[in-house]
C-alpha cells in the first residue's frame, strides 16, 4: 500500500520558493494501478520520486509498505 498524508514538495530556484506538489493525500491499496497526468511542470515526476525515496516531502507522510519517508 501506498499512503500519502497531506505531503507537499517545494524546491529553491534563484532564492524563490516554487511549490511542485501541493497537499496532496492519496492511497493505493496492493494490486491498484493508478497513472499520473498534467502538464508539464505540474509535479508529476516529484509526486512519483517521493514513492521511491529519491525526493523527500518538505511537508506531510509518504508511508510505503508500512515505511514511512518524513519529511525534511
Amino acid at each position: 500500500m501506498i499512503t500519502l498524508q497531506n505531503v507537499v514538495k517545494d524546491y529553491l530556484a534563484r532564492k524563490n520558493r516554487v511549490r511542485a506538489v501541493d497537499d496532496v493525500s492519496l492511497e493505493i491499496a496492493d494490486g491498484e494501478i493508478f497513472g499520473v497526468v498534467g502538464y508539464s511542470g505540474a509535479g508529476k515526476s516529484s509526486l512519483i520520486r517521493m514513492f521511491n525515496g529519491l525526493e523527500l516531502p518538505t511537508a506531510g507522510d509518504v508511508i510505503v509498505d508500512n515505511k514511512k519517508n518524513q519529511s525534511n
